[in-house]
C-alpha cells in the first residue's frame, strides 16, 4: 500500500523526534494514544483537545503518519481518549468535535465533570467549517463569549484567560495549543501520533525564540 505523501515541508528532518522533546515552555512527545500515558501529561490541569471526529478521520491520521495499523472502532478510540483525560484529572476540559459524535462526547465528559456545556465554533477561520467545543468543569460555568468563535481564537482565549498552571493536548497536531501557551509564557504538554505534524510546532516555537532539546541528547 502506498503511504502518505504528507510531508509538512519536511521540517521533521531537522529534529530528533524520538523521546520527550522540550520546546520553549513545553514538553511534547510522538505517542499513540493507545499506549500508556506519558507521565509528563499529568502536569496538565487544563486540556484543550482536537481529536479525530470519526473513524474515517481517525484512520486518515494514521495514513498521514505513514502507518497502516488502522483502527476498527471509533468508539474504542474515544473511550481511550476519555480514559486518558480521567488519568490526567484536569480542572477544565475543552474538546473539539463534529456533530456526529457531539452527544457521545457530552456523555463521556459528564462522567468526569459535574458541569458540562458546549459552544458552537468553526475551524480554519471559515464560518462554514462548523464544529463544537465541549466544555467540562467542576466549578460553576460562567457566561463567556466563546460561542461562535473560531477554534484558534478559543484556544488563544483559554491560554490568556483560563485559570491553569499547565495546559495540555492529547492530539497536539501542528500545535495551536502549544504555540498560544508559549506566546503567553505558560507551560504546556502534549502528545501527537505523527512526528511530521508535531515538528511543525517545534519549528514555529523555535522561530519565536524557544529553545529545543531532546531528552535523548
Amino acid at each position: 500500500m502506498k503511504l502518505s505523501n504528507w510531508e509538512y515541508g519536511g521540517i521533521y528532518k531537522n529534529y530528533d523526534m524520538i523521546g520527550e522533546i522540550y520546546i520553549g515552555t513545553g514538553i511534547v512527545k510522538v505517542h499513540d494514544i493507545f499506549d500508556p500515558l506519558p507521565d509528563f501529561m499529568l502536569q496538565a490541569d487544563c486540556l484543550f483537545i482536537d481529536p479525530p471526529w470519526n473513524l474515517g478521520n481517525l484512520n486518515s491520521f494514521y495514513t498521514k503518519a505513514d502507518r497502516i495499523d488502522y483502527q476498527k472502532s471509533f468508539e474504542a478510540f474515544y473511550i481511550r481518549l476519555f480514559q486518558c483525560i480521567g488519568e490526567i484529572r484536569p480542572r477544565n476540559l475543552y474538546v473539539e468535535i463534529g456533530k456526529q459524535y457531539l452527544a457521545d462526547f457530552i456523555i463521556e465528559t459528564r462522567k468526569i465533570f459535574k458541569n458540562v456545556t458546549f459552544y458552537n465554533s468553526n475551524y480554519y477561520h471559515k464560518k462554514d467549517n462548523k464544529c463544537y467545543i465541549v466544555y467540562g468543569t467542576n466549578k460553576r460555568i460562567q457566561k463567556s463569549n466563546l460561542d461562535y468563535m473560531d477554534e484558534e481564537d478559543i484556544i488563544k482565549w483559554i491560554c490568556i484567560n483560563e485559570d491553569y498552571e499547565c495546559i495540555g493536548d492529547l492530539c497536539m497536531g501542528r500545535g495551536l495549543v502549544g504555540i498560544h501557551a508559549y506566546k503567553v509564557g505558560k507551560p504546556f504538554v502534549g502528545t501527537e501520533l505523527n512526528p511530521k505534524r508535531l515538528a511543525v510546532l517545534i519549528e514555529r516555537i523555535s522561530e519565536l525564540g524557544g529553545n529545543y532539546e531532546n531528552s535523548r541528547i
